[in-house]
């Protein structure tokens, strides 16, 4: 299997080094320079342990508009499809998601074991233009100002470009919560049903493995007292700063407990709570 992964790593590393030679640095950016030092260190048996995903983010201009493609590459790639979404913030909500899926099918199509990148990339700039209408349509939409918490899991959330995403459209959107980054991944949001919404639909719309709002909770009354958190942010819990992976869960409950959340544990994970650490 270390062997397997080692022969992964090489690709990736061939194929970022090829991506380099055609892109500059404003149009091409290894999120994490210490990662790709890893992965070399990794691939050369100067370190014995596995190093964190590769994340990459390539800029395009593509009839005058700006699109940002976000990658993260797991040690089963390309063995298996990149974990990759656009981003450009002029699309609605519908044409963020029509690009994103059709990017998706199109790299599924693309045979396993062989890079892909580059084929996305070229696919983006053919078919980018698409999805942009050519004159803003202004929505009006009635604000229902009930207030909603979701309680969101996900197979696993290690792209730093996803959990910037989902930190900074949360600020933007006046939501409160958090994301537990890691294998699963957790992510709790509240505000004004709309809002949530909004936030949910677009964050649903980027390529995921497998991801899906668990249980939903209503304010059934005034709304005092129904929102537990002040900001939102993303916690890490782990009793050490190695990489992003599986989360410390009595950690985790600790901190649901403390904002009066600590009931939801259960029918997150189906596990009973006892008391000591988990």
């Amino acid at each position: 299997m270390e062997d397997k992964i080692r022969k992964n790593l090489e690709v990736q590393l061939s194929e970022v080094e090829t991506l380099q030679s055609m892109y500059n640095p404003g149009e091409l950016r290894v999120e994490d320079l210490n990662v790709l030092a890893d992965v070399n260190a990794f691939v050369e048996g100067r370190a014995p342990d596995l190093p964190a995903y590769l994340d990459l983010t390539v800029n395009l201009l593509v009839d005058q508009h700006k699109f940002e493609l976000c990658i993260n590459l797991s040690h089963e790639y390309p063995d298996v499809e990149p974990d990759l979404f656009v981003r450009n913030h002029k699309l609605n909500k519908q044409q963020h998601a029509a690009l994103n899926k059709d990017l998706g099918d199109y790299v599924a199509g693309v045979s396993r074991g062989e890079p892909c990148i580059f084929s996305a990339i070229s696919w983006l700039q053919d078919n980018a233009q698409n999805y942009v209408v050519s004159e803003e349509v202004e929505e009006r939409i009635e604000k229902d100002e009930a207030l909603v918490r979701y309680w969101i899991y996900s197979h696993h959330i290690y792209s730093k470009s996803k959990r910037r995403e989902i930190v900074d459209l949360a600020h933007k959107m006046n939501i409160t919560g958090f994301c537990m980054p890691g294998k699963p991944g957790i992510i709790c949001v509240e505000g004004t049903t709309s809002d949530c919404n909004e936030w949910w639909q677009t964050i649903k719309a980027m390529n995921w493995k497998r991801i899906f709002c668990k249980i939903s909770e209503q304010c059934q009354d005034s709304g005092d007292g129904f929102l537990k958190f002040r900001t939102f942010e993303e916690r890490v819990f782990q009793n050490s700063s190695i990489k992003c992976t599986h989360m410390n869960m009595g950690e985790l409950y600790k901190f649901l407990d403390e904002h009066d959340c600590g009931y939801i544990f259960k029918d997150i994970f189906g596990v009973e709570v006892k008391p000591g650490p988990l």
